[in-house]
């Protein structure tokens, strides 16, 4: 494990057990690991039955407002947003995250390592804006990934790009913004021209054909479903009724040169086990048993104007030359503090730039304008995607 570490890295693992929660920190050359895990106020005992009971309590929240996510009115729907701040804070109590800081004094990029219901959460969201944080499902996945030959991150801004943008999957609703996204981010990358697959030619039969080619950045806009009963059945949707799945994933040949796969799409990361003993499985699993370097996903359902604007700024940073960790912290750093003032100019800008004949984007974003343009000034100074429900759902997971 100490070839994931440098000076400058450190990674926190953590360990449920049927008796003890534990918090292993790994510094470079370290003789051990640095243990946490009962304090003088709270035995192990303890500490595990006040996290299997804020777990209980933020699944079912969760599952009220997944299973309602339509009916915007709804209390229930509303309440596992509402509550998500002090959720955290709760979380960031249980997990003893200020005892966790205190030892990583010089340190500036975090691996964690979570394990069992903990690879559900967003674990980085407790931690300080101090750290580039990435994830690993499991420390051999990073060995792995680390031995393997791969083309050097500096160069990833150049690489040849595969956009799958939009499918029309029956069944799910349009997302207005995600066209906005497909095209601010191909326009980025124009050299290599990127290859675009979108409507209703993002069949299972292309998608599978044109991922064995050779890509480097796989971008993904759309809608995805988690299938809690039946992890492997979890998949992208495509045109139609067509999914691409976990498993189909697994078996496709010559994945392992992708160093960035981004699934902007809602629950990409969840992750689940069918027994204690089973591995966590989820989409992410699927490309990095492939060998990709590095997946970026969601714990859970976002909006879709929140996650293009955020892709869009990782992307723009990508292009900037940052690794995708340095890119993606930089991206949820920009969205919490995007304000409507900042949103109306860029509205202003997309508008500008859209051809005079198109018929779907234009009238939607005039009608963005036309909604800010009414605000008072004050309203405008707000950061509308402060809350951590817009920025927090993210996760980099990868070398």
């Amino acid at each position: 494990m100490q070839q994931l570490l440098n000076p400058s890295t450190a990674i926190v693992y953590w360990h449920l057990s049927s008796y003890a929660l534990h918090t292993f920190i790994l510094k470079h050359n370290a003789r051990s690991p640095i243990v946490l895990g009962e304090t003088e106020f709270v035995t192990q005992a303890q500490r595990l039955q006040d996290f299997e009971g804020w777990v209980k309590n933020w699944n079912e929240q969760y599952t009220n407002y997944r299973d309602k996510a339509k009916d915007e009115q709804s209390h229930k729907n509303q309440l596992w947003r509402q509550l998500m701040p002090g959720k955290l804070e709760e979380l960031k109590n249980i997990l003893y995250i200020s005892a966790i800081q205190e030892q990583l004094n010089g340190i500036t990029n975090l691996i964690l390592i979570p394990h069992r219901d903990l690879h559900r959460l967003p674990l980085h969201a407790i931690f300080t804006d101090n750290f580039t944080i990435t994830y690993l499902p499991s420390a051999q996945i990073g060995i792995t990934l680390q031995n393997l030959k791969q083309t050097n991150l500096g160069a990833i801004s150049e690489l040849p790009l595969l956009s799958v943008e939009h499918p029309d999957s029956e069944g799910f609703p349009i997302l207005p913004h995600a066209e906005i996204e497909s095209a601010a981010i191909t326009q980025l990358f124009q050299n290599p021209t990127p290859k675009r697959i979108y409507g209703e030619t993002a069949t299972n039969t292309t998608l599978k054909a044109v991922l064995k080619n050779s890509y480097s950045i796989f971008h993904f806009t759309g809608h995805s479903i988690y299938d809690f009963h039946n992890p492997k059945q979890s998949a992208l949707a495509l045109s139609g009724k067509e999914f691409l799945t976990l498993e189909e994933i697994c078996n496709i040949e010559n994945l392992r040169g992708y160093q960035l796969v981004s699934l902007s799409s809602c629950e990409t990361a969840i992750t689940s086990n069918q027994t204690i003993t089973s591995e966590y499985v989820g989409l992410v699993s699927a490309f990095l048993y492939q060998g990709v370097t590095d997946v970026v996903s969601t714990l859970w359902t976002v909006t879709d104007d929140a996650s293009s604007f955020l892709m869009i700024y990782f992307y723009w940073q990508i292009k900037k030359g940052k690794s995708p960790a340095v890119a993606l912290k930089k991206a949820t750093k920009w969205l919490r503090n995007l304000t409507f003032s900042q949103l109306e100019r860029i509205y202003q800008v997309i508008l500008a730039k859209l051809p005079s004949d198109e018929t779907t984007l234009r009238p939607f974003i005039r009608k963005k304008l036309y909604q800010i343009s009414q605000m008072e000034l004050a309203q405008k100074k707000h950061k509308d995607f402060q809350h951590p429900y817009y920025w927090a759902a993210f996760t980099i997971t990868g070398r």
